[in-house]
């Protein structure tokens, strides 16, 4: 009687054992509910037709990926562009217009498929034209190509004297000086030297200057033309009788957004 006696309490053990580790797994199933941590750092980049949205990656043993949402306000993010690796903290969005303005939003989400809430970031953007190697020849010496319209790139150099023509270039004789000149209005700034274009994304509102500026190879100008739109040059040769220029234009009225976009693999 004494041995079926233990062997009952034996079994009885046994499944209060089994019971306790099936508890166990069961509380270890609930864990996996958590989501990931909600993505942190997400900026945008200005392109030419193109977006790039960037963020700080995730730090989660059993993250399996994020997702790149977008929408027209900072507040309802209804398309989603992409879902992308766990190992991937870029996203570059070629589905956008020049001077439209989008709005972006990162997710992430584990293996067990939880998923976090949206970055809280207000990343916005608004791509707009660019262009390289744009040369300007002392208006003295060819006036009918030493001036530039940021409205109408795709023409290249124009003459100096036109309504159309935001800025100039023209050498000084009497002081040795090369300048960019303008006569109808538009404000310019001096922005120093930037080792890349990419180096200054927004453009200032104030502190422009009218008339003239002082061209110094390796600078970044900014401009705020007549119709109400702000662009910017680098100069990347200059010379006494010439400049060459990087350019980029914001088609969108008043908007200071102007970086190209980063170089990617």
């Amino acid at each position: 009687m004494l041995r079926k006696t233990n062997t009952i309490l034996s079994i009885l053990l046994l499944t209060i054992l089994l019971a306790g580790i099936s508890g166990c797994y069961i509380d270890t199933n609930e864990s996996d509910r958590e989501p990931p941590a909600i993505p942190r750092g997400v900026q945008t980049i200005t392109g030419d037709e193109q977006v790039v949205i960037e963020w700080y990656p995730n730090g989660e043993f059993d993250l399996a990926g994020y997702k790149v949402w977008r929408g027209r306000d900072d507040v309802n993010f209804n398309d989603l562009l992409a879902d992308v690796s766990e190992s991937t903290t870029h996203y570059i969005d070629t589905d956008v217009r020049n001077g439209e303005t989008y709005y972006y939003a990162v997710s992430a989400y584990d293996a067990e498929g939880n998923e976090s809430e949206l970055s809280p970031e207000n990343a916005w953007d608004t791509p707009r034209p660019e262009g390289r190697n744009i040369t300007l020849d002392d208006y003295l010496l060819f006036p009918g190509r030493s001036g530039f319209d940021f409205s109408q790139p795709y023409k290249g150099s124009i003459p100096w004297d036109t309504l159309e023509t935001d800025i100039y270039f023209g050498l000084d004789t009497e002081i040795g000086v090369t300048y960019l000149y303008s006569d109808n209005e538009t404000l310019m700034q001096d922005l120093g030297y930037h080792e890349d274009f990419e180096s200054v994304d927004l453009v200032p509102e104030f502190g422009y200057t009218t008339l003239f500026v002082e061209l110094i190879e390796g600078h970044i100008y900014a401009f705020y033309t007549p119709d109400g739109n702000f662009a910017k040059i680098q100069v990347r040769e200059l010379f006494d009788d010439a400049v060459i220029f990087d350019w980029a234009y914001q088609t969108d009225f008043d908007n200071i957004q102007l970086a190209p976009p980063l170089n990617r693999p």
